[in-house]
Order: structure tokens, then C-alpha cells, then sequence
């Protein structure tokens, strides 16, 4: 862990939790894990649903996979498969992992929808519920549908400014005054990367979200 990024965080559990450094990162560290467990828990198996229900997709997924894969997967070579990416980004927009997202008002401010503009008054608390704002139609064309490659091509990465399955847009950046989602790429790149690996090691996967039931090993 590069310390000096986390400094304030330290001083600040010395100071009033009378916590050491060794103890600060325990803490960080559960913490860090328990919270993925629980967003990983709900979105890889909504993956992996969509992807052994449908073998036309796995045979494109597969082909794209083995002809960008290299001799090993990596963060970097998914990156170049956009169908893959694709897929997981469709699957956060139906099923996001935390579905209510609330704050409280800073400051009085106008919030704007397509057709009605609402005066907010600092203090008042708000909820965003996300499953309801990424099947909006005057966004994405047949948002009830699950189109797998939704987010390809220009259009396609032109929708990721309105993908908010974290608390921001997919486009956006994690920061201490927005608390978005801070580990927001590497849950793509690693569902990203669990799917290239399922379909780089097997020619056809069948099963549910709940198990894989059978699959047929690729032939070396």
C-alpha cells in the first residue's frame, strides 16, 4: 500500500482512535474486502446469467476473446475486446449492486430532469434509485432489453456519461467529495476479466446464476 496516500487517514486513526499504523491497515483492508464481497457477490453471478443463457453471445465473446487474449490475460488486453466490456457494463445498467444511493443537500440548488426542474433546499435528504434511472427511454433505446453490445462503437462509449451503476457516471472519477465507487474500474476490469478467462478456457459454459452446471474445455 503506498502509504503517503493514505497519510491523513493514519494520523487521524492515531490521534483519535489511539489505532497504530499496522492496526490502521488491518482495519483498511477488511473494510476494502468486506465491501467488495458484497458488490461482487451480487454482480458477477447477474454476469455470468446473462452470459451461459445465451450461446450465440459466448460463441462472439469466445471469438473475440481468443483473438485479443495473448498468450496471458491481463487489465490491458481485456481492454481490447469492447464486446466484453460491453456485456459488463449492460449488466450493471439492468442490475446495479447497490440499487439506492442517498445523500444530504450542501447547499440550495435546482435539480433538473428532461421535463420538470425541482428546487432542492440545503439539509433535505435525497435517494437515486439506479434501476430506475438506467432504463430511462429517453437514453438508451429499449432499456428494458439486454443488448450486449449496447455500449460499442462511438455511440455506444458516448452512453457510459449516463452508465451510473456507482455513485457517477462510468465516464467520471472517484474523488473524496463525490463518493463514488473508488474501486469503480477494477470492478469492470474484473468482471471484464473473469468473463475472457471463462471463454478463453472453454468452448461453451451452461448454467444459471446460481452454478455452472457443465461446460466443454476448449481444445488446445
Amino acid at each position: 500500500m503506498e502509504l503517503y496516500v493514505a497519510k491523513e487517514l493514519l494520523r487521524y486513526a492515531e490521534t483519535e482512535f489511539g489505532l497504530n499504523q499496522e492496526e490502521t491497515i488491518h482495519n483498511l483492508l477488511f473494510i476494502l474486502g468486506f465491501n467488495a464481497f458484497g458488490g461482487f457477490s451480487i454482480f458477477l453471478p447477474g454476469l455470468i446469467s446473462r452470459i451461459v443463457s445465451d450461446t450465440a453471445l459466448q460463441e462472439k465473446l469466445r471469438d473475440e476473446v481468443r483473438q485479443n487474449a495473448g498468450p496471458s490475460l491481463s487489465f490491458e488486453s481485456v481492454m481490447k475486446m469492447p464486446l466484453v466490456q460491453s456485456v459488463v457494463y449492460e449488466t450493471l445498467r439492468l442490475s446495479p449492486p447497490v440499487p439506492l444511493q442517498f445523500a444530504r443537500a450542501r447547499k440550495d440548488f435546482q435539480l433538473s430532469s428532461h421535463d420538470s426542474v425541482f428546487d432542492i433546499k440545503k439539509g433535505e435528504l435525497l435517494c437515486g434509485y439506479q434501476p430506475l434511472v438506467m432504463r430511462d427511454a429517453e437514453v438508451f433505446d429499449d432499456p428494458e432489453s439486454f443488448r450486449a453490445d449496447r455500449f460499442m462503437g462511438e455511440e455506444g462509449r458516448e452512453l457510459l456519461n449516463y452508465l451510473y451503476w456507482s455513485n457517477g457516471p462510468q465516464t467520471g472519477s472517484p474523488s473524496e467529495s463525490n463518493k463514488q465507487c473508488a474501486a469503480k474500474d477494477y470492478v469492470t476490469l474484473t468482471g471484464s476479466m473473469m468473463v475472457a478467462y471463462l471463454l478463453k478456457r472453454y468452448d461453451s459454459i451452461t448454467g444459471d446464476s446460481a452454478s455452472i452446471t457443465a461446460v466443454e474445455k476448449a481444445v488446445k
